[in-house]
């Protein structure tokens, strides 16, 4: 996908969010695209590793900056969180010409509905999860203990309540 495809689709994206009920901060526009793109199979061109908060697009953190500085975004500060994304005009009309099909934005508006509401600590151990899940097979056990080696600041019981809404989500949108 080309640059100005990309931008396109990200002012989608956030207008999406914004309207599902999201905080719309930078976490949530990273790991809506993550799950977008392994669930849907969203082509953005993004790629993702495993990074400080789960799965991360350096790529995609640059161009969230370049929707702002072409004015295609607006950022409210909210303290002592971070910022919160909102489509501006121009921003609505770009999201209006992104390049997918309408079913795709039927199922990205349904992905934004899941996820956009959840908090972004949610969406680091989801994402994560899905993360881990993409490795391979392995044992429940397993899995708990590779997330838990990641994200120690959760539970073996938020891992394995994790796993199963990972599994909901795969197959709600399969």
């Amino acid at each position: 996908m080309k640059e100005g495809q990309k931008l396109r689709l990200l002012a989608s994206v956030v207008q999406m969010l914004d309207e599902a009920g999201s905080w719309t901060g930078r976490m949530h526009i990273q790991k809506f695209l993550y799950f977008a793109q392994d669930l849907l199979g969203l082509e953005s061109g993004y790629e993702f590793v495993l990074y400080q908060r789960g799965p991360y697009s350096f790529d995609l953190d640059a161009d969230i900056r370049s929707l702002r500085s072409i004015g295609a975004v607006d950022i409210t500060p909210m303290p002592p969180y971070g910022p919160s994304y909102g489509a501006t005009r121009l921003g609505k009309v770009l999201g209006k010409r992104a390049p997918v099909t309408e079913q795709m934005v039927a199922n990205l508006r349904a992905l934004a509905s899941e996820l956009g509401p959840k908090q972004a600590r949610d969406l680091e151990l989801l994402a994560t999860t899905l993360y881990v899940l993409n490795q391979g097979s392995q044992s429940k056990k397993a899995i708990v203990r590779r997330v838990i080696s990641l994200k120690p600041q959760f539970s073996e019981d938020d891992a394995e309540k994790a796993i199963q809404q990972v599994r909901q989500i795969q197959a709600a949108f399969s």
